[in-house]
């Protein structure tokens, strides 16, 4: 099940990744490109003489391809979760396509215009094979965009000229140009695939080497270094905000080398390996980090918890384990563990180092009190745990063992 969920969240990251990833290609591709249509109409407008002819028609063609390329422009993709990206996609489609529809209908007007020269013909006819290329080479990320594009500036302008007998080989040439740009649209579809495979298998490698370096190989936990990482994060806020509590468990599996001796490494590995999940479930919540710091050491970090509910919950993991033995490949193993409790104190600790060293010390007074037992600093005699001040490291006053305590 594990498992299960963790292969389906990988698979929402790569799909969150290829849509954020499609919006950001589409928006730096495009965002300035509506302007283009607007220099491609002023000047020709200008040149055939449309805005002295038809001012109310070139003069609205103007207005609406400045809008469209202001709203285009200032349309930027959502840095929230793939699915507004993925509406933001949608709603950018629409504003390119509706430029193109004006442009698209600027060239059946100049086609359809027996009084356009054929300089102005033709001008419309590059500035639309130009267009169309843009299409088919930038706008791929999003193929329906691409496609939709390429059919809205080319099929008007197919139909046009094949309709003109006096045209025929202009439209067999824009037929064969427009059977191309497909086809390179759908090149370049691929060639941005094949970019996205190869960069989701690197973020997937990068992201396996950071979770190896963080992990514990044998038990999955979390391995010393991150828990040292997460401890002084936790450490150094609750030294900023007060009231903002951090406990630390230490664990420690009782005579676990007569365990190896006993029953063989491969056991013993498999009893850390069952401890850890144990451990894992039963110190499941979101504020806890659990983690194998050592050979059969563990320790547990509780964020916002005081010391006596950390106990009281290390004392009830103790007891659960101590009643029900690890069973290995057929074999009841025996596990108990001593453990040691404590929560920061500022005044006390001074820093992360001293804080693990104070708790430390109460893991030493649980094995001398004769293990399976919880100790935490609170149950020390006074004296026992001195901070040395300028060093932030703890002392622990030797005392005799008591296994009446």
């Amino acid at each position: 099940m594990v498992a299960a969920n963790q292969d389906a969240a990988d698979a929402q990251g790569r799909y969150d990744h290829r849509v954020r990833t499609r919006a950001l290609e589409i928006h730096t591709r495009s965002a300035r490109g509506g302007f283009l249509y607007l220099l491609a109409w002023l000047p020709l407008g200008y040149a055939a003489g449309y805005f002295n002819n038809a001012p109310w028609n070139s003069t609205a063609i103007t207005l609406v391809l400045v809008l469209l390329a202001w709203i285009r422009m200032r349309s930027r993709p959502p840095k929230t979760d793939a699915a507004a990206q993925s509406r933001w996609i949608s709603r950018y489609v629409l504003i390119c396509l509706a430029t193109t529809l004006i442009w698209s209908a600027v060239q059946a007007w100049i086609l359809l215009d027996d009084m356009a020269g054929v300089q102005t013909r033709n001008t419309t006819l590059m500035a639309t094979i130009a267009f169309a290329s843009v299409f088919a080479h930038l706008y791929t990320p999003v193929m329906r965009l691409a496609l939709a594009g390429i059919v809205m500036l080319l099929v008007p302008v197919l139909a046009i000229l094949w309709m003109d007998s006096a045209e025929p080989l202009m439209a067999a040439a824009m037929s064969v140009f427009s059977i191309y740009l497909v086809n390179a649209a759908y090149r370049s579809r691929a060639d941005f695939r094949r970019r996205l495979d190869l960069d989701d298998a690197l973020r997937g490698q990068r992201d396996q080497y950071e979770k190896l370096s963080q992990t514990d190989a044998l038990t999955g936990l979390s391995n010393r270094r991150t828990f040292a990482e997460t401890l002084n994060g936790l450490v150094r806020e609750a030294q900023w905000l007060q009231g903002a509590g951090v406990a630390l468990v230490l664990l420690d599996i009782d005579h676990f080398k007569s365990i190896n001796d006993r029953h063989g490494h491969v056991i013993g590995d498999e009893v850390l390996r069952r401890l850890a999940r144990k451990l894992a479930r039963m110190f499941s919540a979101d504020d806890v980090m659990v983690a194998r710091i050592g050979g059969e050491e563990f320790a547990l970090i509780l964020r916002d918890v005081d010391e006596v509910s950390a106990t009281i919950r290390a004392e009830a993991f103790r007891e659960a384990l101590e009643a029900q033995p690890i069973a290995c490949a057929g074999i009841n193993v025996p596990v108990t563990v001593s453990m040691g409790v404590g929560s920061f104190h500022a005044a006390r600790d001074r820093d992360d180092d001293g804080f693990y060293a104070a708790v430390d010390v109460a893991l030493y007074a649980a094995k001398q009190q004769g293990r399976n037992r919880v100790v935490s600093i609170s149950m020390l005699e006074p004296g026992r745990i001195r901070a040395r001040r300028g060093h932030g490291a703890v002392d622990a006053a030797p005392t005799p063992q008591n296994d009446d305590v």
